[in-house]
């Protein structure tokens, strides 16, 4: 807008020094009809190259009404020269013409308001970013350690993972419940309770009235993943708010891959949306990560050479549950 604006201005400020215009005063001797101040070829030429350049301003549409206005004026003006076969002087075609845009404006604020539609209201999607915390050294050494020997010993009491839609294919770990590590449980509800505060705040997450702190121990081995879900997405898991993840292991590493990866997420029509920007958390032995549990995301497939279960990639893992009164 702001380069036509000065191009009209430069154009007017031509047209000012080579067309001067005067109404010829009344003489017995004066012939109106073939009075000229320049050479007419000459002055028509001038003013179709002046037309055709206001002609190009006058299709910018973002101009303001009022210069839009006041270069149609100029462009009658100039055609009022060169009609000279008429009796009408310059200042009179221009103060009539004004009348006339005076009335088209009028005309169309009058139409605008009859026929302009009614603003929609949209609504913005419940948008939720890919945002967690990370919290490194979450137990004492020690209690990494019992953590990494319990996990391996119970190896028999683990189960094939499912999911709540029981879908095929989707999903592949072992689990064990929280019954057969009732010490670790505990102790990783207590440690989450501490913290939990600080948590949430740098989620931007409001507080909210605890029912229970799910917990449950996985093992992903070679070939393991969970595909895109999110913790919250049906009747019986939608009181869950936070998701954690507590990330130990034998060291050094024998396992890659099994990253956690954290879509930005939109939540539409009692549903949820993958958006394709994502995050990306890389296992870290005695580490917890916290999320919203409605927020879209996956566990990337292990490789473990070894294939020996005591190489796992183990996570106590669960969801804190608002209280549903």
């Amino acid at each position: 807008m702001k380069r036509y604006k000065v191009k009209y201005h430069q154009t007017s400020s031509k047209l000012s020094n080579l067309i001067m215009y005067r109404e010829p005063k009344a003489d017995k001797n004066t012939n109106f009809n073939n009075h000229n101040i320049f050479p007419v070829e000459r002055v028509n030429k001038l003013l179709f190259q002046s037309i055709d350049t206001l002609e190009e301003i006058l299709k910018n549409q973002q101009l303001p009404a009022q210069e839009r206005a006041t270069v149609a004026l100029k462009i009658l003006e100039m055609t009022g020269i060169l009609s000279q076969q008429n009796n009408y002087s310059p200042a009179t075609l221009v103060s009539e013409a004004q009348q006339q845009l005076n009335q088209l404006q009028t005309n169309n604020v009058e139409t605008n308001v009859l026929t302009k539609a009614p603003p929609k209201i949209q609504v913005k999607p419940n948008f939720l970013a890919a945002d967690y915390v990370e919290i490194t050294n979450f137990l004492l050494p020690e209690n990494n350690q019992k953590a990494i020997e319990e996990a391996i010993q119970k190896q028999d009491q683990y189960v094939e993972s499912t999911t709540t839609t029981k879908a095929d294919k989707y999903r592949q770990s072992y689990v064990l419940f929280s019954q057969y590590f009732p010490e670790l449980s505990a102790l990783i509800q207590s440690q989450i309770l501490e913290i939990l505060p600080e948590v949430l705040t740098k989620l931007n997450f409001p507080a909210f009235e605890i029912s229970e702190i799910e917990v449950q121990l996985t093992a992903h081995n070679d070939g393991c993943y969970y595909k895109v879900h999110n913790d919250a997405g049906s009747e019986k898991t939608a009181s869950r708010e936070i998701s954690y993840v507590y990330y130990f292991y034998q060291e050094p590493k024998a396992f890659s891959g099994g990253e956690l990866r954290m879509y930005d997420t939109e939540l539409k029509g009692g549903g949820s949306i993958t958006h394709q920007n994502y995050k990306t958390i890389t296992p870290v032995n005695n580490s917890i990560v916290f999320f919203n549990s409605r927020c879209r995301h996956e566990v990337m497939p292990v490789v473990c050479p070894s294939k020996a279960f005591e190489h796992s990639r183990f996570t106590v893992n669960g969801w804190i549950r608002r209280l549903v009164s």
